[in-house]
């Protein structure tokens, strides 16, 4: 009797974690939402300077930031 009890306990215990776990998900503070990971989205993308070295040396980049993915260069042209 007592060591159905213990099992059941468990059992309740782990179920009550996993549906805790699984329902967790973060808050998107941009749409003002919760997040789902799963839904695609449209990447942020925008031009940066680079002046590394010399003023006529300097360049423009253009890059991507994909969601789950990361940073992805796109294209560069001279300042």
């Amino acid at each position: 009797m007592i060591k159905r009890m213990i099992l059941v306990l468990a059992l309740t215990v782990m179920l009550v974690g996993t549906a805790l776990s699984a329902s967790a998900q973060e808050f998107d503070e941009e749409s003002g939402k919760l997040d789902d990971y799963n839904e695609p989205r449209a990447p942020k993308c925008g031009w940066y300077y680079f002046e590394e070295t010399r003023q006529y040396d300097a360049w423009w980049e253009y890059w991507c930031y994909w969601r789950g993915w990361g940073w992805e260069f796109v294209f560069w042209t001279w300042a």
